[in-house]
């Protein structure tokens, strides 16, 4: 607060700058399955960073939007604008940066307005429904629910009365 005079007290303005949420369920399958999600606006590092990993009993994957087909080193010789049109969305001007050839693609935009766009043509429900939609923001509401109280919370819980913190309206900047 010394360092930032005026800047937001977040232990009396709660905020979502980091969230890391595990849900645990059973699969079709009918076998225990944890998922863990985390989220970051204050990632610091080069682009947008979506990363995965899967694991399980036999196999792993995992795949990160920053492990490109190519890379950019950007040296301190650089003058005003040169390179400026490549490092749209890094923090740093110099170094070995990720260059992500075809950004829409990599992030699944052009398949996923694709099969909106067909379905839509083609009059039939796209494969992600309202209901599934519905279904992601009471999960997000419940993680909410468990981050505030400190307890673990049981699916399906009873969320029409409640309001995340950070969605209270107590927050000025």
């Amino acid at each position: 607060m010394q360092t930032y005079p005026g800047a937001p007290d977040y232990r009396e303005h709660p905020s979502e700058d980091y969230a890391r949420a595990n849900f645990e369920f059973v699969n079709g399958d009918g076998e225990t399955v944890i998922a863990e999600g985390t989220t970051s606006w204050s990632f610091v590092g080069a682009g947008l960073r979506l990363s995965f990993e899967l694991l399980g009993p036999a196999y792993s994957m995992s795949a990160d939007t920053l492990d490109t087909e190519a890379m950019v080193f950007f040296s301190r010789a650089l003058t005003q604008s040169e390179g400026e049109d490549l490092v749209e969305k890094q923090n740093a001007e110099q170094g070995l940066m990720p260059l992500v050839s075809d950004e829409a693609l990599a992030y699944g935009y052009t398949d996923e307005n694709t099969h909106l766009a067909t379905c839509f043509l083609r009059g039939e429900q796209p494969v992600e429904t309202l209901a599934n939609g519905v279904a992601v923001v009471q999960l997000l509401m419940a993680a909410y629910l468990s981050a505030q109280t400190g307890r673990t919370v049981t699916f399906p819980v009873d969320l029409d009365d409640f309001v995340p913190d950070v969605a209270r309206g107590t927050w000025k900047p």
